[in-house]
């Protein structure tokens, strides 16, 4: 019995690992979002714990797991995400060129987003520069001349909203696909309140490249722990706040890869305008 019982429990497990390890397109995208992206729009999602703004449009986000994201992130207290089709040819030149991209954070500097309270385009980033420790000292960002299985990072930024912050970012290579995953190493604190504890927000990006419509489905969500739940029930974080926040990275890195999506930095136009 014990020796049928530890078979089983080594095929779970096995089973268990490789369920969770597989990703492709389909694990974040449906037929229906294809068409959709083929067609030109971009899906965006967001949810608050307690929605006191009423301005969830999910009650959750269910956020795949995969070997790049082996964590619960229904926990999380903030989730907001998004789909794209990023029309890009992939050479090996090009590609070279992308994964660059990835890493060249000084290049994340005046990132614009929309801001919903002054009812126009705004600076979020401020500034933005790869760091190797806590401090604030700045590196000049590295130019890789190979493409790698994995390349971990440091940088800092200082934005108009969560102030200075250092993440940790990690960018994975599988063939023509990329996964990048930022992760902030500090507590974020605004103004006397802290909001969570190191490494409760986390960034992740996922690019497919479809080498027949030549251009990578990028799915990308962030997710926010929020320690203080009277915080949530007063509404001062604003599901927007953050939704915005993720568009205008996609803007920026559409306009880093030559496509001008300005137009697309409100993602939620006519909505959600009133404070």
């Amino acid at each position: 019995m014990n020796k049928l019982f530890f078979i089983f429990l080594v095929i779970f497990i096995s089973v268990s690992l490789y369920s969770v390890e597989e990703i492709n397109i389909s694990t974040f995208f449906s037929k229906e979002d294809i068409s959709k992206l083929d067609n030109g729009e971009l899906i965006s999602r967001m949810y608050v714990k307690f929605n006191a703004k009423k301005e969830n449009t999910d009650e959750n986000i269910p956020i795949p797991q995969t070997k790049y994201n082996n964590e619960d992130f229904s926990i999380y207290e903030v989730v907001t995400d998004e789909k794209v089709f990023i029309p890009f040819e992939l050479t090996d030149q090009s590609k070279l060129q992308f994964y660059n991209t990835l890493t060249s954070y000084s290049k994340l500097k005046g990132m614009v987003y929309y801001s919903r309270r002054a009812g126009k385009v705004e600076e979020l980033i401020k500034k933005c520069y790869r760091v190797e420790s806590l401090s604030e000292t700045s590196y000049p960002d590295i130019n890789y001349n190979q493409i790698l299985p994995k390349v971990s990072n440091m940088f800092l930024q200082k934005d108009n909203k969560l102030g200075t912050l250092t993440f940790r970012s990690e960018i994975y290579n599988e063939a023509d696909n990329f996964v990048m995953v930022n992760t902030c190493i500090e507590p974020i604190t605004v103004g006397l309140l802290t909001i969570n504890n190191s490494e409760e927000y986390k960034i992740y990006s996922f690019f497919f490249y479809d080498k027949e419509k030549k251009g990578f489905y990028y799915y990308t969500f962030q997710a926010l722990r929020v320690n203080d739940n009277f915080i949530l029930k007063l509404g001062v974080l604003a599901p927007t706040t953050f939704s915005n926040r993720l568009r205008a990275s996609t803007v920026h890195l559409a306009k880093l890869l030559g496509i001008d999506w300005t137009n697309k930095l409100n993602p939620w136009v006519n909505k959600y305008d009133k404070y």
